[in-house]
Formats: C-alpha cells, sequence, structure tokens
C-alpha cells in the first residue's frame, strides 16, 4: 500500500509524456532553428537544424542539409523558406501555428510554423523585422 502514491506518479508521468500534444522531434527541432534564426543566432540555427537532418523524414533531410550547410545566416534564410513549407504541409500540433510574412523572399512571402504565443518572431529578418508577419491558421 505504501507504493501505490508512487505507481500512481508513474502512471501520470506515462501518460502525460504519450499525449497527442507532445511534438514529434523533427518539429522541434524546426521550431529551434526558427527561434534561433529571429534571434539571429546562426551558430543555434545550425545546431537545431543538424538535429533536424538526424529526426527528418526523407522528404525533409535534404532540405535540412541543404540549410544546415548554407555559407552564412542570410543563405540559412534563403534555405529555410522551402524547407517550412514542406514542414506546413504536415500535421502542425496544438501550440503551435503557422506564421506568413508578405515582405519575405523579395516581397514573394513566406511561411513558417513557431510556438504558438502573442507575437509573431520571424526568422527571415529577425531584429531587423522581427515582428513582421501574421499568423496564418
Amino acid at each position: 500500500m505504501r507504493y501505490l502514491p508512487f505507481l500512481f506518479l508513474i502512471a501520470i508521468t506515462i501518460a502525460a509524456c504519450g499525449s497527442s500534444d507532445q511534438a514529434p522531434p523533427a518539429l522541434t527541432h524546426y521550431v529551434a532553428a526558427q527561434e534561433a534564426l529571429a534571434a539571429d543566432d546562426l551558430d543555434q540555427a545550425r545546431q537545431a537544424l543538424q538535429g533536424l537532418v538526424q529526426s527528418a523524414s526523407p522528404t525533409l533531410k535534404p532540405l535540412a542539409e541543404k540549410a544546415a550547410s548554407a555559407a552564412d545566416i542570410a543563405a540559412v534564410r534563403v534555405a529555410f523558406k522551402p524547407l517550412s513549407e514542406e514542414v506546413r504541409k504536415g500535421q502542425i500540433p496544438e501550440g503551435y501555428v503557422v506564421a506568413y510574412c508578405p515582405m519575405a523572399d523579395g516581397d514573394k512571402g513566406a511561411h513558417w510554423v513557431q510556438k504558438d504565443q502573442p507575437q509573431i518572431a520571424n526568422p527571415y529578418f529577425g531584429a531587423s523585422m522581427l515582428r513582421c508577419g501574421v499568423f496564418k491558421e
């Protein structure tokens, strides 16, 4: 009987870990890259993209590799657009949203997925236009 509270705690922990709201590892790495690009942090973006390469589907993997190996932050941002387009085709779990900046990619516009929060965190412009964009879904 003295183990009952401990077993109950284990059961709750297992149930929480198996919840459908948990993001897949590939999305977690993708969003880490998005946040790093929004913060103008090339090293963190590359690290997150390398993590994405390890957990990506066959469709995402070459896109993630291209972004991870880009020469500089501008090139990473260019490579991030096709990666983002592919990510947004998948199921976006609760707690994440699609955002759009009409000025990205030479005013052609670009989407990305980010955590559901009150403010946009634009990975295409970083600090220069961090809040440029709108939530789409």
